[in-house]
């Protein structure tokens, strides 16, 4: 997938679709399916054996089966179906929003909340009890009419035996045959029920599959049939636009500026102008909608993806860091380098004193089999894993942002070391952090409301950014 498909499928959705969806089809597949048979063949064989016996007893009941038939056709119309689209809907946002209250809690117990502080994951719980509950108390009376409908053989039997018994001298064959066909007719009841169900699984299914199919079948970037590789490593943005799927206003709107290689330009300004959109199209998280960028010239779109990504690293405010051991996190930004390479990116990240003080050191792991670190100390690590990378460019979206101000000194003097000949797109919020970049645009509302340096900015006293 495209990495902007990460930025608008959280991982709760992810997960529920493809473990609990999974499941569903694995559970139709495996034991309803196989149900089919009995469901259709048992009441063909019972329906032969009564009308072998008495076809007017026959006919009795085959009465409540075909009443029972047409209220279960009638649940299963397209109410049914539109409510196992909600509910998988409000299924998913439950899990979506459990994921994030779980991450959230210590920030609930610090500040003494509770549940109902955390209004988007209760508003999920309430909308999926209100939908469920609604569609419950639309269906009580059908299928409690059909409940009875299905358990009233006997109902139907004994009326017409006993009109039988009075019109035949043989009333011993019809009184044998009537308590036959009592044992013989739950046989209809379980198998309508077990259609009913089974028709209910595969309406679950089909849903199943479809999200899986909608999740996979995600629109994904088209590749250049004849890649041309990078020889230069500068940055153009020529009148580039852009919109997020399913939004009615740009986020970005024909943006124009030029990164030689070799320099940095920060982007400064509000939560929201745009900023982080710029950063992202870089290394093509998203297709434009007008415009294009280029590196060295080269359209990203005729760039194959793994040279993008080779030549390109990421150092975003909300660090990746996975449950594995340092060694191997930080491994990931060069698979094959030696472990002086690694030792040699930890000391220009400013990473020793954290490797220093645990007793596995580069080997201890990371998260509940391990230990824990800070905000800024995962930064560190990940700013450690960028410089074992060793990518021409390189997209910085606000890393300091979470590091407290001894971790923030430390990863400004890691940056030095990170940005030396590189070619750098860095995101700040004020002027103050970026005194010492080539060239500094101003952000707001999706376009470019001033540029220029850092002195030239103060002294035009433009828009405060400050």
């Amino acid at each position: 997938m495209p990495l902007g498909f990460f930025d608008i499928n959280t991982s709760g959705r992810i997960r529920k679709i493809i473990d609990d969806n999974a499941s569903i089809t694995h559970t139709f597949l495996a034991h309803q399916l196989p149900d089919l048979s009995g469901t259709f063949l048992v009441p063909i064989a019972a329906i032969i054996l009564i009308f072998t016996f008495d076809w007017q007893l026959g006919l009795a009941c085959i009465i409540p089966v075909i009443i029972a038939a047409l209220i279960m056709s009638y649940t299963m119309n397209t109410k049914g179906q539109e409510f196992m689209r909600l509910y998988m809907n409000s299924f998913e946002e439950m899990n979506t929003e459990a994921v994030e209250y779980v991450r959230g809690i210590p920030v609930v117990k610090v500040f003494q909340q509770t549940i109902y502080s955390f209004k988007n994951f209760h508003k999920s719980i309430m909308n999926y009890n209100k939908m469920v509950y609604s569609y419950t108390m639309m269906w009580e009376k059908p299928m409690s009419f059909y409940t009875i409908i299905i358990n009233s053989f006997v109902f139907f039997l004994a009326p017409l035996a006993i009109l039988l018994i009075g019109n035949n001298d043989n009333y011993a064959s019809v009184l044998l045959n009537f308590f036959l066909f009592v044992l013989i007719t739950p046989v209809f009841s379980q198998s309508v029920m077990k259609s009913m169900y089974l028709n209910q699984a595969l309406g679950q299914a089909k849903e199943a599959i479809g999200r899986l199919e909608n999740l996979t079948g995600y629109e994904t970037l088209a590749k250049a049939q004849n890649p041309t590789p990078i020889q230069d490593f500068s940055i153009q943005f020529e009148q580039v636009s852009f919109r997020y799927p399913g939004a009615t206003q740009n986020a970005i709107d024909k943006i124009c500026f030029s990164i030689p290689q070799g320099q940095t330009v920060a982007l400064v300004g509000a939560s929201g102008s745009g900023k982080t959109t710029i950063a992202r199209l870089v290394p093509r998280f998203w297709k434009v909608t007008e415009g294009q960028v280029s590196i060295g010239g080269i359209n990203v779109r005729d760039i194959d993806p793994k040279e993008l990504m080779k030549h390109i690293s990421f150092v975003f405010q909300n660090t990746r860091l996975f449950k594995t051991t340092l060694l191997e996190n930080i491994k990931y930004g060069n698979a094959n380098a030696t472990l002086q390479e690694v030792e040699r990116a930890v000391d220009l990240a400013q990473c020793r004193e954290i490797i220093d003080r645990l007793p596995l050191g580069l080997d201890t792991k990371i998260g509940t089999e391990g230990t824990y670190l800070s905000g800024g100390e995962q930064q560190r690590i990940v700013l450690a894993r960028a410089l074992l990378k060793n990518a021409p460019i390189i997209v910085l979206d606000e890393a300091t942002a979470f590091a407290d101000p001894e971790n923030e000194h430390l990863i400004r003097l890691t940056l030095k070391e990170l940005t030396k000949g590189k070619t750098i797109l860095m995101i700040a919020h004020r002027l103050s952090n970026i005194t010492d970049v080539d060239r500094i645009l101003v952000i707001d509302k999706g376009g470019i409301a001033e540029q220029g340096t850092h002195n030239e900015l103060i002294n035009r006293k433009g828009m405060d950014v400050e």
